[in-house]
């Protein structure tokens, strides 16, 4: 592992919780995700990278989460748990990377109560995310 990957990790560690997603950084954006579950994150400090691969720390209270429609663009996942904590939903997710189920990644997002409530998410729901912010690595 290179360097400023460590770093990366240890500093967005040391910050608190946070989905670590693969993906593909081409001319100032990285793409997450697969076929037609991809997302576009903006990566302008990598403006001159050409097709590397790259990966990206989220924190979960950085991705945006709504109910899954077919054909939206976004990383398509399972709500597998969600806990209230006062006026913060923790939500659990798993997301399919891959062909086989060990490639499932799990991810953490959180979003206030109140729009918990009221989209009324329930475990077992498909929900699409999409990340607002995001520290890109090129490998």
């Amino acid at each position: 592992m290179r360097a400023f990957s460590l770093y990366g990790y240890v500093v967005y560690g040391f910050l608190g919780d946070v989905n670590l997603f693969h993906g593909r950084a081409h001319e100032g954006e990285m793409h997450i995700g697969v076929e037609d579950q991809t997302v576009r994150v903006a990566s302008p400090e990598h403006h001159d990278t050409q097709d590397a691969k790259a990966f990206a720390y989220v924190r979960p209270h950085d991705l945006d989460v709504r109910r899954y429609t077919h054909g939206e663009e976004g990383i398509v996942a399972k709500l597998t748990r969600a806990i209230v904590v006062g006026p913060i939903a923790r939500l659990e997710l798993i997301a399919a990377e891959g062909d086989s189920p060990s490639d499932e990644q799990i991810i953490e997002a959180q979003i206030p109560a109140s729009q918990f409530y009221e989209q009324g998410f329930t475990e077992g729901e498909t929900l699409v995310l999409t990340p607002r912010k995001a520290r890109v690595f090129v490998a």
